[in-house]
């Protein structure tokens, strides 16, 4: 079986795109739909494959379609909600 390498990580991700694409899908349809392709590929890349080596594309492909998508979306909140805005957020007193 002939190796593919991959000379960057770009190139790398555009393999792996229709993966992402029906991922991303799938998070839509239980409601979160500002969730994209990169913000799937981060999670993965940042949390899953970080401190892993010699990774088959399958296994990336395989790790695409099974991450669970709370996961993702917890990721994203993280992302993009500061704890600084949360913590700075007060909330209406009640009488």
């Amino acid at each position: 079986m002939e190796k593919l390498i991959f000379n960057s990580e770009e190139e790398l991700y555009n393999r792996v795109l229709p993966a992402l694409k029906s991922k991303r899908k799938m998070i839509s349809r239980i409601g979160f739909k500002n969730v994209s392709e990169k913000d799937i590929w981060d999670y993965l890349r940042l949390k899953v494959w970080n401190n892993k080596t010699d990774i088959l594309l399958c296994e990336l492909v395989d790790d695409i379609l099974k991450v669970k998508e709370e996961l993702v979306v917890q990721y994203c909140h993280e992302k993009y909600v500061p704890v600084s805005v949360e913590e700075d957020f007060d909330l209406p007193k009640l009488k």
